[in-house]
């Protein structure tokens, strides 16, 4: 990286309470333009200012302002002596440097009982060249969950990737968010933590790729078709997906780093050169990932195997009544939403046959000329108590293989509407 320089001064601002055996200004430069460590043996010049006096040494170009502090108006724990040192440089490495030397040097050194922290520019500027980055990645992240999402979940995939916590969360900020914007688009994940949105991700990363997982699944195995179950589920192009394009890439990891450097940014913490570079390179890195990910969402198709899954997962979700899942349970305990669960009834999962039936039955209707998908699953089937969700699902594996065919009819209005039909 290249050195950085500013026109501005930097500050490091200190108040300095009790030193031992130093009462005036003039000790106390002194003893600090001693320091073989600060100053790499060569000691720098002190001036006699107005009211205060200042060391500068012209080889680092630091400036430290040194002011004594009236103490007599002091109402508890009175304390004899106290000094405001003021550090200041236009060369940002200088400074940063020397702040950890200067500390050392006044607390092991000098002795001083308390040190508080009055300004720190240097921490400040990293933080702002740190925290505009760190917002590109946030976004960048959103953006691409609700593609992917959208475009191969569906428009409900905030109901089947986040945690029940996070759901009531987006709940409480939405309802206290009335902004017009916010009124009018579907914007859940705009109200999703920093936190929250890597576990997203890294939730389906992780898959049945963690070993406690697999090993819950083999002990809990009856038959060799378990077996060839976990083996496709482990296979699919889902959990391939993520696993190559996050979970290989240390995704977790890189993500995790960042949020120690975001919370370091909204709680004023201190900052150092090297987490500066470090944490550049890191979103960079994300950046890379996130982009590449992207560009790959049109490649992803789910098998059969993935969506029997989905469907399989639904379904043990509603029957145990799972409602505090952490996050989307890739492959094996996925729960799907469904829009019927707001209401009182009871929906089931319609079976394969049954969904064959009902289709031959209008099918052989005088009064039905098409089929149209959306009908078929939000009214026919909703109205005999059949799961939407699932039903969606199941037409999906039942076109894959071959039994329905989809195609696209005009509608008496003009507009293009997916229609279904038996395979002949």
């Amino acid at each position: 990286m290249n050195k950085l320089i500013n026109i501005e001064n930097f500050f490091f601002e200190l108040l300095c309470i009790e030193p031992e055996d130093i009462n005036n200004e003039l000790s106390l430069a002194q003893a600090i333009c001693f320091s073989n460590n600060i100053w790499n043996g060569k000691s720098p010049n002190i001036e006699n200012e107005k009211s205060r006096i200042r060391i500068r040494d012209e080889n680092s170009g630091i400036n430290i302002v040194i002011k004594t502090v009236d103490t007599s108006k002091v109402l508890t724990n009175y304390f004899e002596s106290a000094f405001v040192l003021n550090t200041f440089s236009t060369d940002f490495e200088e400074i940063e440097s020397i702040r950890i030397k200067l500390l050392k040097h006044l607390k092991f050194t000098l002795k001083f009982n308390h040190i508080r922290l009055l300004s720190d520019d240097i921490s400040t500027f990293i933080a702002n060249k740190l925290y505009p980055e760190i917002n590109k990645i946030e976004n960048l992240l959103r953006r691409y969950l609700i593609k992917f999402f959208i475009q191969r979940v569906g428009f409900e995939w905030w109901e089947a990737t986040a945690n029940k916590a996070m759901i009531e969360k987006v709940k409480l900020r939405k309802a206290d968010k009335r902004d017009e914007i916010s009124l009018i688009i579907d914007d859940e994940v705009r109200y999703v933590d920093f936190d929250d949105l890597g576990e997203l991700i890294y939730k389906q990363s992780s898959g049945y790729n963690n070993p406690e997982k697999i090993v819950n699944r083999l002990l809990n195995m009856h038959n060799n078709e378990d077996f060839i179950t976990l083996k496709n589920e482990l296979q699919s192009n889902y959990t391939k997906y993520f696993k190559e394009n996050f979970q290989d890439k240390q995704f977790e990891q890189k993500w995790k780093e960042i949020i120690k450097l975001r919370h370091k940014v909204a709680h004023h913490g201190i900052f150092y050169k090297n987490e500066l570079n470090y944490g550049l390179d890191v979103l960079s890195s994300l950046s890379e990932i996130i982009s590449n990910a992207e560009k790959l969402i049109d490649d992803v198709v789910f098998s059969i195997e993935d969506k029997e899954a989905f469907r399989k997962a639904k379904i043990e979700a509603y029957q145990d009544d799972i409602k505090e899942m952490d996050g989307l349970k890739i492959l094996g305990r996925m729960e799907l939403p469904d829009i019927h669960e707001k209401y009182d009834k009871i929906y089931y999962d319609i079976e394969e046959d049954e969904i064959l039936d009902e289709l031959e039955e209008l099918q052989h209707s005088k009064w039905i000329k098409f089929i149209g998908l959306r009908w078929f699953v939000t009214e026919h089937l909703a109205n005999k108590n059949y799961s939407i969700s699932s039903s969606f699902i199941l037409i999906n594996i039942l076109i894959d293989k071959e039994k329905i065919v989809k195609y696209d009819v005009f509608s008496p209005s003009g507009y293009s509407i997916i229609a279904i039909k038996l395979k002949s």
